[in-house]
C-alpha cells in the first residue's frame, strides 16, 4: 500500500492555551518574531504541499496579509456559507473528515491544518491528524480563541520532540491512529 500523506497541526499558542485574542487578532505574535522562529517556520512550510482551514481562518489570514498568503500551495477552505474565493483556494462544503481521508490517499507532500479550533477538534476526534507541532509562546493572553473549542477525551498523544526556538518551546506529538 502506498504511504499516505501526513496531516500536521502546526501553530503557536499562548502559555495559557489561546491561539488568538478575543477579537480574533494575533498581534501578540509580532513580539515573538525572531530569526530562529522564522527559520523554523520556513523549514516546516517548505515540506507542506497542501493547506486546509476553516472559513474564519481563511478570512483572517487574507485580511492580515492583504491577500491570500498561501497561494503557492494547494489550498482548501471548509465552509457551508462561502461559495468561492478570489484566489487559488478551493471551497469545500462537504464532510471534512471524509475529504481529508481522501486527500491523505493522494500523492503529495504534507498537509498543514492551519485553523481553526472546530476543524482541529473534528479531525482529532476522527484520528485524521498525524502530528501536533505546537509552539508555546511566553505570553499570557487571559482570554481569546482557545486551541480547542471542545472537550476532547481519549485522544492518545506521544511526545516525539521538544525544541527551544528563540523564545518559543516547540512540542511535537504523534497522534495515536487507533
Amino acid at each position: 500500500m502506498a504511504e499516505t500523506r501526513n496531516v500536521l497541526l502546526y501553530l503557536i499558542q499562548s502559555l495559557d492555551g489561546y491561539i488568538a485574542e478575543s477579537d480574533g487578532s494575533m498581534t501578540w505574535l509580532q513580539q515573538l518574531n525572531t530569526t530562529e522562529a522564522d527559520s523554523a517556520f520556513q523549514n516546516f512550510y517548505s515540506r507542506v504541499e497542501t493547506v486546509i482551514m476553516g472559513r474564519k481562518t481563511y478570512t483572517r489570514a487574507t485580511q492580515r496579509a492583504g491577500s491570500y498568503p498561501y497561494s503557492d500551495k494547494q489550498s482548501f477552505v471548509f465552509s457551508t456559507t462561502m461559495h468561492d474565493t478570489e484566489d487559488r483556494a478551493t471551497v469545500v462544503a462537504g464532510d471534512v473528515v471524509e475529504f481529508v481521508r481522501q486527500l491523505k490517499q493522494e500523492k503529495g507532500g504534507d498537509i498543514w491544518l492551519v485553523g481553526g479550533p472546530d476543524l482541529f477538534a473534528e479531525l482529532l476526534k476522527a484520528h485524521e491528524i498525524d502530528k501536533l507541532i505546537i509552539s508555546i509562546a511566553p505570553v499570557l493572553l487571559g482570554s481569546g480563541t482557545p486551541l480547542l473549542n471542545t472537550n476532547l477525551k481519549d485522544v492518545p498523544l506521544k511526545l516525539i520532540t521538544t525544541k527551544k526556538i528563540g523564545r518559543l518551546v516547540e512540542l511535537t506529538y504523534a497522534v495515536d491512529q487507533h
